[in-house]
This record gives C-alpha cells, sequence and structure tokens, in this order.
C-alpha cells in the first residue's frame, strides 16, 4: 500500500498532513483508503468498493476535484498526489461509512497564486487557525489560473463545504460562484477588497493607506537623490480592485510629494515571468526609467533582473528605486541587502492567513461581525533596517 490520502479528498487539498485535523473532528474513518501500486483494491470492508486501475482521465466530479489541480506549488506546501502517480477511476463517488453529507466542517481558501513567496506563510497562518477552530483547511492549487480556480471552487461548493474564501482572478467570473454557494447556504467570503458582491463578509488591507506610504517615502527618495525629477513605470493588475488602489494610489502620493516625476510606461503583470519580459521593454524604450512601482513583490524580482540585464553602472544603480506590495521575504532580503528594491508595504501573511480562517468560521457560524476584517500596511525601507529584519523573521 502506498497512498496516504483517501482518494475522495485528494482533489480538495486535503493531504496527510491534515488526518489529524480529520480525526479531532471526527470524520476521519475507522478504516483509511489506501490505494495499491498494483491491481485492484477495497475500500474498507464494509462496503467492498473496488478501485480499478484505468488510463482513463479521472472525472473531476468523482473524485472532488481530480488530480489536474492537485501538484501546484509543492515547495510551498502544496498538498497535491505526486506527478508520477497511476491514473484511476472509480465507478461512483466514494464516501467513508458514516462520513456526513457535505463537508459541514470544511474551509476553502481559494487563494490562486501557490508560487507566489506569501503563500506559503500565510497557508500556515490559516491552517493553525483551522486546527484551532476545529476545521479542516481545504487549500488552492490553482497556480493563479482562472480555469482552475473556478474548477476548484465548484468542486468545493457542489461537495457542501461550510465556507470559501476567495481571492478571485476576475471577479466576474467568480460572482456566479457566489450565487451557486448561496443556493446551497455556504458562506462566500472577499479576499484583499471589497469588489466581489453580496458576499458574506471579507478580509480585506487598507490599500490606500499602504499605497500612501510607499508612494510618499518614494517621492522623497526623488526629491533628495534625483534631485526631484524622475521616469515612472508601473507594473499593475488593473482587474483588480487591489491592484488599481496600489499602483494608482502609489504613483499619486509619489507626484504629490514630487511633482516633476512622471508615468511614461505601465503594463499587466503581477508574478515575475509576468514582468520581466515587460520590464525589459520598459528600459529599452525609456533607457532613463528610474522609478519602477509594482503591483506586488511577487513582481519586484523580475524587473530586478530586467534591469541587472542592461548591466548598469555603480551610479545608475543608486538611481534607480524598485518597490512592492506584501511584504513577501524575497523582497525584504532584498531591501536589507541595499539593491535598487528599496521599499514595500507590508502586510503580516501569516496573521492575514489566520485571519482568513477566522473570519470564514465567523460567518459559518453566524457571526457578522467577526466576518469582516481589515489590514493596514507597514512601511518597510532601506532606513528601517531593524524594523526590516523583524518583518523578515515573522515571515
Amino acid at each position: 500500500m502506498v497512498c496516504f490520502v483517501p482518494i475522495w479528498l485528494n482533489g480538495l487539498g486535503v493531504g496527510k498532513t491534515d488526518r489529524e485535523s480529520l480525526r479531532r473532528i471526527g470524520i476521519w474513518p475507522s478504516s483509511e483508503v489506501f490505494i495499491s501500486g498494483k491491481g485492484n483494491c477495497d475500500v474498507n470492508s464494509d462496503n467492498k468498493e473496488n478501485i480499478v486501475q484505468s488510463s482513463a482521465a479521472i472525472s473531476r466530479r468523482k473524485v472532488l476535484g481530480g488530480m489536474a489541480a492537485g501538484g501546484a506549488a509543492v515547495a510551498l506546501g502544496g498538498l497535491g498526489g505526486s506527478a508520477g502517480a497511476t491514473t484511476k477511476s472509480v465507478s461512483r463517488r466514494i464516501r467513508p461509512s458514516g462520513f456526513p453529507r457535505g463537508l459541514q466542517k470544511f474551509v476553502g481558501f481559494s487563494q490562486p497564486d501557490t508560487t507566489a513567496a506569501v503563500w506559503e506563510p500565510l497557508m500556515d497562518g490559516a491552517q493553525a487557525e483551522a486546527n484551532k477552530l476545529g476545521y479542516v483547511l481545504l487549500r488552492s492549487h490553482s497556480n493563479s489560473t482562472l480555469s482552475l480556480q473556478l474548477a476548484e471552487i465548484e468542486d468545493w461548493i457542489a461537495e457542501g463545504a461550510a465556507g470559501i474564501i476567495v481571492l478571485p482572478l476576475d471577479n466576474n467570473a467568480i460572482e456566479p460562484l457566489v450565487k451557486q454557494a448561496h443556493a446551497k447556504h455556504i458562506k462566500m467570503l472577499d479576499y484583499s477588497d471589497t469588489a466581489l458582491p453580496h458576499v458574506d463578509g471579507w478580509v480585506i488591507f487598507d490599500n490606500l493607506q499602504g499605497a500612501r506610504l510607499v508612494g510618499t517615502y518614494v517621492g522623497q527618495w526623488v526629491n533628495k537623490t534625483l534631485g526631484g525629477k524622475a521616469q515612472v513605470a508601473m507594473l499593475t493588475h488593473q482587474i483588480q480592485l487591489t491592484g488599481r488602489q496600489r499602483t494608482s494610489g502609489c504613483l499619486a502620493a509619489l507626484q504629490k510629494v514630487a511633482p516633476g516625476a512622471k508615468l511614461v510606461a505601465q503594463h499587466e503583470g503581477v508574478l515575475s515571468p509576468q514582468t520581466l519580459g515587460p520590464a525589459e521593454a520598459m528600459l529599452q524604450a525609456h533607457p532613463d526609467i528610474n522609478v519602477f512601482i509594482c503591483i506586488a513583490d511577487e513582481g519586484c524580482q523580475g524587473v530586478l533582473a530586467a534591469f541587472q540585464g542592461t548591466h548598469p553602472s555603480a551610479q545608475r544603480t543608486k538611481e534607480m528605486f524598485i518597490c512592492g506590495f506584501d511584504g513577501s521575504a524575497p523582497t525584504l532580503q532584498q531591501i536589507i541587502a541595499g539593491t535598487p528594491i528599496r521599499a514595500t508595504g507590508c502586510l503580516p501573511a501569516i496573521e492575514v492567513g489566520a485571519a482568513s480562517v477566522r473570519a470564514t468560521v465567523a460567518a459559518i457560524e453566524g457571526h457578522s461581525k467577526g466576518s469582516r476584517v481589515s489590514f493596514p500596511y507597514v512601511l518597510a525601507d532601506n532606513q528601517t533596517i531593524a524594523l526590516d529584519k523583524k518583518l523578515l523573521a515573522e515571515t
């Protein structure tokens, strides 16, 4: 026997590390489902259902989300199946005897940026809070892909999860799922902002406050280092309210302090693979750009790589400013090291993760006041190294 995860839970994002959570709330079956590496095997001695190996693709519905979305972000604590697992098919959905209809003690956290540096501490906080409150956490494996995000949320709804908190890759695409969830009495919460209508709560960030913090600091740097004039480029995510508030708010605060700073280039891009190419093109078209505003820290590394690819002089390096938002560990390390990544608006990722589960459970249990949470930002920059190190230790 080689598989330690019941097949009916695999596609939901529940792995073997969650066994204790399942046992604690009394829904882990006494006879666990093990999948043999060869031939057929019985699910348990009560129902004698056989799992038959097959080369055919698994129906996503038959295994609550299938294995297709299960392998993302292994390095960040993803709990999907192994890449070499043999595909199985099942004659009908397997539900261990004694398991209640629906997943009344399950909370889904659809944070789709599973390769982002902040994802792991975010999930650490969420998992600890789920354990504390007696719920099982369902993690996203969608890897920033809208179709996968929609599919896994549809699965969680179909199986009757108690509540779901979602960072929408596209609000318009997620909105119908809110209605589907409510039709099954499932709570839905918005993560990051309040742009998703008809939700039961939210965990949001004071993006305008954070944008002012970062933008004001950039403006002061421009005045001190560049004599008040700068060419500015932005890597944005305009489809999301958080994206618009962060970048546009930061630019407005920057220009209020340093009116000589001018926006010369803008492109969509959140993660570093999405920002590297556009940043290279921007620097070719505008070689004197000296400020990059990134919607998230995850894009800063791509921008830095693009800038370093121009083989800048020491003086040119001193006159480049790259900033982002979130307070990821790699960005804090770059700030401490004195690179052109000089500032970020920080959020406490572990506490945000915990609050996301706490707010969802509050909505599930009818405590509407506790289902609405807002976090302010803290500025980390190259003048606050002691604070930066403290924030890094907490990330």
